[in-house]
């Protein structure tokens, strides 16, 4: 490996992992202080150390040489809904998760158009007298009828948003995103969470792009983007008639019509004052006592993300990519690929399931690529010829001699 290993990569890697420092140098042997010096930038990572730590966090080593920085919470890029309570160890492992992300997608955008059709508007809070209005008028600005929201991962994959779901494994944090131009925003949703209470997250981070781009962070700005939310979701001038009576049961058939849990249309009800703060009392007293509160029933259809699935399919269909060299492209491990990009996948080692690239002249190539010469068991040849296969290209050429082959060696090169 040539080139100097950027620090910021190794804190990413360790804060992904989920482990501090200390832990780190006990698990791998390798000092903290070096580490410390290490991550700091004080001191060159030694190439043995960085051999033995990446095998620790489990990243190949190219992803240590990777250019790039990490952004977290502190920033004004990066914005969250979570729990109160949640450690910050566990933040900094989700701000790792939404940076490795944004850093992998980087890669997988290079040499194609803009993803979406539309565009996320930039509206300030100084410039509108409510919260409310600012999300009546992002639905205005993309064009959203009357009604429930139909499909929100669809409207922010129109915009360019990279949605991911994967599992946080832990459910005090539903969402993260981040904006850090030239990239696309990168929303990433915890898999875990029901998807009622899914859909609220986007919308509330949508309301973060749309109203806190570039902002300092401020006490207010998670209202904002709760506020923001409901009223996106759950604009006033359509629900506020058919919110009466404001009972479990009209809620729970409500749910189904607005796609949105019964506890964020009775925290609109009060909003809207349809109810007084004793009666929402009441009502989530209700919601404990029947155990609604952290599971309700008859739940909506989870909503699929599906620019990304579709960016990678380019690769693999268009450009003829392997599960392994898109896992080379994005710096990660095969587990790791199938985990954070295809979370319905099974997870399988790459070696078992892998299938021979080898091929005879004059058949029609599996996928397109470069193509280097084999003799006849795959074994090297002298001054191999090497060919490049286009979609479409059919069959194999001829080999120098009788009884080689064609080993397919990887996409080709642009």
């Amino acid at each position: 490996m040539t080139g100097i290993a950027n620090p910021e990569m190794l804190t990413m890697a360790r804060e992904v992992r989920g482990k501090t420092q200390t832990q780190l140098a006990r698990e791998s042997g390798v000092g903290q202080t070096k580490i410390s010096r290490y991550e700091g930038g004080l001191a060159e990572i030694d190439a043995e150390d960085l051999r033995i730590i990446a095998e620790e966090l489990e990243f190949p080593e190219e992803f240590f040489f990777q250019s790039g920085q990490r952004y977290g919470a502190e920033s004004t890029e990066v914005f969250h809904r979570r729990r109160r309570t949640v450690a910050a160890r566990e933040i900094r492992r989700i701000d790792g998760l939404v940076n490795l992300h944004r850093i992998g997608c980087e890669r997988l955008l290079q040499g194609f158009e803009q993803v979406g059709s539309l565009a996320v508007p930039s509206l300030s809070t100084r410039d509108f007298d409510t919260i409310d209005d600012i999300a009546y008028a992002t639905r205005n600005f993309w064009n959203i009828p009357a009604g429930p929201v139909k499909n929100l991962v669809a409207r922010l994959e129109r915009a360019s948003c990279l949605v991911f779901s994967i599992d946080f494994k832990i459910d005090k944090i539903d969402e993260v995103v981040q904006w850090i131009p030239p990239s696309p925003p990168i929303i990433l949703l915890n898999s875990s969470a029901p998807a009622d209470r899914v859909r609220l997250s986007l919308a509330h981070a949508l309301g973060h792009l749309v109203m806190h781009r570039n902002e300092l962070p401020y006490k207010e700005m998670e209202h904002e983007a709760n506020r923001f939310a409901a009223a996106f979701l759950m604009p006033e001038n359509d629900i506020i008639d058919m919110l009466k009576p404001v009972t479990i049961q009209h809620m729970l058939e409500l749910k189904q019509y607005w796609k949105v849990s019964m506890q964020a249309l009775i925290v609109r009800a009060k909003d809207l004052e349809v109810i007084s703060e004793r009666r929402y009392t009441s009502l989530f007293q209700q919601l404990s006592r029947f155990g609604y509160r952290k599971r309700e029933p008859h739940p909506i259809n989870p909503e699929s993300p599906q620019l990304v699935k579709s960016l990678l399919d380019k690769y693999r269909i268009e450009l003829g990519y392997t599960d392994e060299e898109l896992a080379r492209l994005l710096r990660v491990r095969i587990k790791d690929l199938y985990e954070w990009y295809y979370p319905d996948r099974k997870v399988v080692d790459f070696k078992e399931a892998k299938v021979s690239e080898r091929q005879k002249p004059g058949t029609k190539p599996r996928r397109p690529g470069e193509y280097i010469e084999r003799g006849p068991r795959g074994g090297k040849v002298p001054r191999p010829r090497i060919v490049t296969i286009e979609p479409g290209d059919s069959p194999l050429p001829p080999t120098q001699k009788p009884g080689r082959t064609w080993e397919r060696k990887g996409p080709a090169k642009r």
